[in-house]
């Protein structure tokens, strides 16, 4: 028994971090396209296609987009993030799950 056991912290040290605003309202989306993305994660299609069903019932004067971005989850997908920031009115980005 007399042993002693040394126990570390495993909460480590984060960074610190510059808090921001929330970004300026667009005023409005009537005759915009919302870009619905799906991420390519577990489900995200079938969680845009929800949304997409939401706003054709509650808002259909708000056209919706669909979209799948190239590549896996964790990458950027520059063309279709252009695209948006010329044409869309404003863009969901979201994983499923």
């Amino acid at each position: 028994m007399g042993r002693t056991v040394t126990v570390m912290n495993p909460m480590g040290y984060p960074p610190a971090i510059e808090q921001l605003g929330m970004a300026p309202r667009s005023g409005g989306l009537t005759g915009r396209p919302v870009y619905l993305v799906d991420c390519r994660f577990d489900d995200g299609d079938i969680l845009m296609q929800q949304m997409q069903n939401w706003f054709a019932e509650h808002m259909p004067e708000v056209k919706t987009e669909l979209r799948r971005k190239s590549g896996v989850y964790t990458e950027r997908d520059p063309e279709l993030y252009d695209e948006i920031k010329a044409r869309g009115g404003a863009a969901i980005v979201a994983v499923g799950h």
